[in-house]
């Protein structure tokens, strides 16, 4: 187990450093890991209100972190 962890951490980009908040990092790291999400999905998955969602994924989108294309957010 502890190799394929050691795969996973050099495969992975890190996490880029103009992200401090953790639920900044969680998100981005949520949709780095699925590819690409709802806000719905996100909420179910994460546990995080609707309201914070939106307000850390549109500083995410305007840094250029995150791009939304319809209902879908995806890392950049």
């Amino acid at each position: 187990m502890s190799t394929q962890r050691a795969v996973l951490r050099q495969t992975t980009e890190p996490i880029p450093a103009e992200l401090t908040s953790p639920t900044a990092k969680l998100i981005y790291l949520y949709l780095d890991t699925t590819g690409q999400s709802t806000v719905d999905e996100m909420q179910q998955s994460l546990d995080i209100p609707k309201l914070a969602l939106f307000s850390v994924l549109g500083s995410l989108t305007d840094t250029g972190l995150v791009e939304c294309d319809g209902d879908c957010y995806a890392a950049s």
